[in-house]
């Protein structure tokens, strides 16, 4: 694989044109306003399937390295180096080694082939694979679905597809690396697959890279035997299906995950094609962002007992850490609109009848299964049935635990009416006061992030605001006297949790002994690194500027959620919010321009790092 292509396959053109412009979903594309020209219809379209872009009013067009070329005004050296960078891949011709390496994995995947041919022969022709035979009709897997799979028949013999493969000029070696035999100790080897059933694993491309084996046998052990890890085969990566799945979940916009081979096989077989399993392990991110590419809407289908239960609620917490997250608007009690990070996709469980599997719903009722698919449960309506269930809601230790559960997932909901709806639901499962689980939800959001140690230069996960907001909040704790002059309004400029909290409960409200030890140890934190501006005599025009810059930032951050709710506007057709918005950014760039802020370098040193040096106190133009 070429370093373009590699590229290619690692990064996805849908995500990266989203960090540009906001993209909005249209059938089974994506569409924008141009970036290359103005508009006010969105004629930008991108085409997940092919990895395109297409502007039908300027005519631009072209793959993830021509949209860079463009957008960054690079070349495409440059474009090259740059998004080999963000993917990961070294830029050099292949050194000897790499080239044997490339080598081995093509002669591997013939190999693979070779023995799925071989195993698929058996299970059609052989007389050994008549209860293999007989197994699959009891499953109800049909011929036309053995075929489309591959499934194959492991003889029950020690050297049944050695031999096979020997004769075809395959060395054991060979075979060993691919995991097909098992070297013994004291020398030679046998074949790994053994009287089993036989399942080939595909990647993305349809090429052969491990397998699976089903035990015939109630002695056999274990039930389930996979290929281990090899140059081609990575359990951990891996989906079983996704060859296959692949162009329906693009059709239908969502994955469906199941447990086994069979769940799959039965869903292809009834139609679902947008079916995947990870194999019987944990899904992981590497999966995850397989999927990803294809959809930002993963529904999980595992099975219905206590380990189908664990699986799900792992999956769940793979699936938020790595499917990311994007920008929103979300109204504020202020009447204006500010940007949130929310997970950037959907993810629903759904709920199988106790005891059952898709596999089985399935074949008994499709209907049934149709019926639990359109009721797939958000996931915290899941979490909140499963504890339901099984949480200890008899004692006071019960109840925390239950809640600590809950709260990470309703910390990411910012809809007030959403997240009152389930505080209100959670209050009545603990039976609580639902004030005790909000307060207990504001001091997660307050105390629940907290900076890495910083290194000398600045505090690292600090904006520029929230570096001006850090230095206020040290001056106000450090001379709590010099905040009667603040506007009460300054918590609406201040955009950290930690910050907000530590205002609250700013001196005058409680001591400093009395904060969350995590909010003490920020505290300390600050007083270090801004320890030149906290200097007395400098501590009043520090203040007045970091008042000046914080307001300056937030008329910023307003005009830029203004151009975001400006551009919906358009797309919507909304012509009386489009003109409210364009009068409310005239009026924003008007005061931005009017204000005065003087060179940091003047009062507070330390933050010329942070905030760049002004050449004079004129007017700021924006950037």
């Amino acid at each position: 694989m070429s370093a373009i292509e590699e590229i290619k396959a690692r990064l996805d053109l849908v995500e990266l044109i989203s960090e540009y412009v906001p993209l909005k979903k249209a059938g089974r594309n994506y569409k924008a306003l141009c970036p290359f020209h103005q508009e006010r219809t969105p004629s930008f379209i991108v085409f997940p399937d092919s990895q395109h872009f297409h502007c039908f009013g300027c005519g631009a067009s072209g793959d993830i390295f021509g949209f860079v070329m463009r957008m960054e005004n690079r070349t495409f050296p440059e474009a090259l180096e740059w998004l080999a960078q963000r993917a990961g891949v070294l830029l050099r011709p292949p050194t000897p080694q790499e080239e044997e390496e490339d080598r081995e994995k093509r002669r591997l995947a013939e190999l693979n082939l070779a023995a799925a041919r071989f195993f698929h022969q058996q299970l059609r022709l052989s007389d050994a694979a008549a209860g293999a035979r007989a197994y699959l009709q009891a499953r109800g897997i049909r011929p036309e679905t053995v075929e489309a799979f591959l499934l194959g028949y492991a003889p029950d013999r020690w050297d049944a597809l050695s031999g096979y493969l020997r004769e075809r000029g395959y060395t054991p070696g060979e075979m060993v690396t691919a995991g097909l035999l098992v070297e013994r100790e004291g020398g030679g080897a046998y074949d790994r697959f053994r009287h089993r059933l036989i399942f080939p694993i595909r990647d993305l491309k349809g090429q052969i890279v491990g397998f699976g084996g089903r035990a015939l046998e109630d002695a056999q052990v274990p039930k389930y035997l996979n290929s281990p890890q090899t140059p081609l085969f990575d359990k951990g990566s891996a989906l079983y299906g996704i060859d296959r799945a692949a162009p329906a979940i693009r059709r239908a916009g969502r994955a469906i995950l199941v447990e086994g081979y069979f769940d799959v096989l039965m869903a292809h077989q009834a139609g679902y094609e947008n079916v995947v399993a990870p194999m019987g392990t944990a899904l992981t991110e590497d999966q995850v962002r397989l999927l990803r590419r294809m959809t930002r809407s993963l529904y999980l289908a595992m099975d219905a007992d206590s380990a189908g239960a664990m699986a799900t609620l792992r999956g769940m917490q793979v699936i938020r850490e790595s499917m990311g997250d994007q920008t929103v608007p979300v109204p504020t009690a202020q009447g204006l609109v500010r940007l949130e990070r929310v997970l950037d996709g959907e993810v629903r469980i759904v709920v199988l009848p106790p005891g059952r599997d898709p596999d089985e719903v399935i074949r008994a009722d499709l209907d049934e299964w149709e019926k639990r698919l359109s009721e797939a449960l958000p996931v915290l309506d899941y979490v909140l049935e499963r504890l339901a269930q099984e949480a200890d809601w008899s004692t006071a230790r019960g109840k925390a635990e239950a809640i600590e559960q809950v709260l990470p997932l309703l910390a990411e909901i910012h809809d007030p009416v959403q997240q009152g709806h389930y505080v209100q639901r959670l209050a009545h499962l603990a039976q609580v006061d639902d004030r005790a689980i909000q307060a207990r939800l504001w001091q997660r959001r307050a105390t629940g992030r907290r900076p890495a140690s910083p290194p000398e230069a600045e505090i690292p996960g600090l904006g520029r605001a929230e570096q001006v907001e850090a230095c206020l909040i040290a001056l106000a704790y450090r001379f709590p006297d010099l905040t009667q002059v603040l506007p009460p309004e300054l918590p609406d400029l201040l955009s950290r949790e930690e910050h907000r909290a530590l205002w609250e409960l700013r001196p005058g409200e409680g001591s400093r002994e009395e904060l969350p030890e995590p909010l003490q140890a920020y505290l300390e934190e600050l007083f270090q690194r801004f320890r030149v501006e906290l200097d007395p005599e400098r501590a009043p025009d520090v203040l007045e500027q970091c008042l000046q810059r914080l307001e300056y930032l937030a008329l910023e951050r307003r005009l830029r959620e203004c151009t975001y709710m400006l551009a919906q506007a358009e797309e919507d057709g909304n012509r009386d919010l489009a003109w409210e918005m364009l009068r409310l950014k005239s009026e924003l760039s008007q005061r931005l321009q009017g204000m005065q802020i003087a060179p940091p370098s003047r009062i507070w040193p330390d933050l010329r790092r942070y905030l760049g040096e002004e050449a004079d106190p004129t007017p700021l133009s924006r950037p």
